[in-house]
């Protein structure tokens, strides 16, 4: 990293510390006036050569349980130095929470937490990578977060990127980060949680790759319904632990739902939400055993948290910053809300894996499979029900790129508006009418038919925002598959595409939709193709569903 090299458009605040990925501040967006964490990079991933994928891909992810990633940006004078601009969150880290053994509730609504984030990083092609108790933080409201998605660098010669303390079998034999070494590592911050003490004691990094490559899973102090589990999620070959993130939260719930009743999952979230704030506001824990020393010496990162310094700082939809003795902590937009995302149903000890999440009233997406047209119908339902929410939309074809930013109700929008040889711009649309800021003033933006430049921008957000647009890509599409909370399916000759591929009279559309609690959407992918013609892709991220939006023609000057 170049000496001194800072961010442009951020002042920093302060520093929040150093690890193995790098240095980490506080800052504040001189534009937005908002605050973001930003993380310079350490030079060990200057040679991952796919970093810059996995970081864009993060930028387009929005969940309830991953920190959310802004973008990358590099030095122009220097390629080699590079941030990551995260939205601004304070969580408690999980480490702080295990001075003592977690009940089995409380431990296993921190892993259903992690598998739902991991879900969400999987179904963008994002390993964790270093998925550890230092990595996972504990919100206000009990929700676990993970963060540093993909910014895993070796801690120590010999051994590979990230915590080697959670590393898979095949990670000390030079795999790569992948979804079951995930789940290999969730699982042993699992068995943390539930016994207190690592997975094994080992003190050096050889001791490690022998004991993760051939020692016995230690199970015999941990809860007998859940030792199954256990052993499923730590199975030294990758192709017999759980095919996914979805299908071993699935068959989590399956055994502990008749063990710990229908309210297990409030139970236990209501400790881990009283365990965090007495944590946060706990003296420092005392200085690490020597073996301990040892090993966080030749292997594991600094611990942030000993100072009470946040670790990680990125979360989405922070609407607010609320004071538990004396410590900020940043509350999501969801809230406690338990619709706010999907929560585990209660099923049965036996019978074949069934992917399922609870619905929280009214609706979520459940086992039952509708077709294209229901789907639609209730996603479009669930829409008009909310009206409002927060946006961010992308088109991307060849080398040209829009975006567009900011809050929408019904047919109304105010947004920024950003493309090739435009400079950001402020915009109010009114159903037909537009608006754009001018310096102080604000002059008529023409849509529609009539539409150019800010305009063009303008209606391509409104396609890709449209309850309209949305279903009938669903009601159209040919196939439609599900994986969890995710729906992918094709159109093979679209039509409408005017505002997103103008010309375009008949093409196909591949999409993936993502949707979160009661049916609404979270985010949605579209990729347009037609024979002799550069592909369109564009990405929406919609959230703060039903929130306050007041939208209204600017006074007049």
């Amino acid at each position: 990293m170049t000496e001194g090299w800072a961010v442009p458009g951020f002042t920093l605040v302060r520093e929040l510390g150093t690890d193995a990925s790098g240095r980490q501040v506080l800052a504040t967006d001189e534009m937005t006036r908002t605050q973001v964490t930003i993380r310079y990079l350490s030079p060990a991933l200057d040679k991952d050569e796919e970093f810059g994928g996995r970081m864009s891909r993060l930028a387009q992810l929005e969940d309830d349980n991953l920190v959310q990633v802004y973008e990358l940006v590099t030095d122009k004078e220097d390629p080699s130095s590079a941030a990551v601009v995260s939205e601004y969150f304070e969580g408690v880290p999980l480490r702080r929470l295990l001075t003592d053994p977690l009940d089995p509730e409380s431990a296993v609504v921190v892993l259903s937490d992690i598998l739902l984030g991991l879900a969400a990083a999987h179904g963008r092609d994002i390993a964790h990578g270093d998925c550890s108790p230092d990595k996972v933080l504990i919100a206000p409201d009990g929700r676990a977060k993970l963060s540093d998605l993909g910014i895993a660098v070796p801690h120590g010669k010999g051994a590979p990127s990230g915590d080697p303390v959670y590393q898979a079998p095949e990670r000390w034999q030079g795999g790569p980060p992948s979804p079951q070494s995930d789940i290999y590592a969730a699982t042993g911050v699992f068995v943390e949680c539930l016994t207190g003490r690592r997975l094994f004691p080992a003190t050096s990094i050889g001791a490690l790759n022998r004991a993760h490559n051939n020692a016995a899973i230690p199970v015999i102090d941990v809860p007998g319904p859940l030792r199954s589990l256990v052993l499923h999620g730590l199975s030294k070959e990758p192709e017999k632990r759980p095919a996914s993130a979805v299908d071993f939260l699935t068959e989590l719930d399956e055994a502990v739902s008749p063990v710990f009743g229908a309210d297990w999952e409030k139970r236990g979230r209501a400790r881990v939400r009283e365990l965090a704030q007495r944590a946060a506001t706990a003296p420092a824990p005392p200085p690490p055993s020597k073996a301990d020393a040892r090993i966080s010496a030749a292997a594991a990162p600094p611990d942030l948290s000993r100072d009470r310094r946040p670790l990680l700082f990125a979360g989405a939809g922070i609407a607010a910053v609320v004071l538990i003795g004396g410590v900020a902590y940043g509350l999501s937009g969801s809230g406690g809300d338990p619709a706010s995302g999907p929560t585990l149903a209660p099923s049965h000890l036996a019978g074949p894996a069934t992917p399922s999440v609870e619905p929280s009233s009214p609706a979520t997406p459940t086992t039952a499979e509708p077709d294209g047209a229901e789907l639609a119908q209730r996603v479009s339902d669930a829409i008009a029900e909310k009206e409002s929410f927060t946006l961010s939309f992308r088109r991307v074809a060849g080398k040209e790129v829009t975006s567009v930013s900011g809050s929408a109700r019904a047919d109304s929008y105010r947004v920024s508006l950003t493309g090739p040889k435009l400079a950001k711009r402020q915009a109010i649309v009114l159903g037909g009418d537009g608006y754009l800021q001018q310096g102080s003033a604000w002059t008529r933006l023409p849509l529609g038919g009539k539409a150019k430049g800010y305009g063009v921008l303008a209606e391509q957000a409104r396609w890709g925002t449209s309850a309209d647009a949305l279903s009938t890509l669903l009601e159209d599409a040919e196939t439609l598959t599900r994986n969890g909370n995710r729906w992918s399916g094709t159109v093979p000759q679209a039509t409408g595409l005017d505002a997103v591929a103008p010309g375009y009279r008949k093409a196909k559309v591949a999409f993936e939709l993502q949707l979160g609690a009661n049916w609404l959407p979270k985010h949605l992918k579209a990729t347009i193709t037609a024979g002799g013609k550069t592909k369109v892709v564009t990405t929406t991220a919609f959230s703060k569903w039903g929130g306050k939006v007041t939208i209204k023609a600017p006074a007049k000057r």
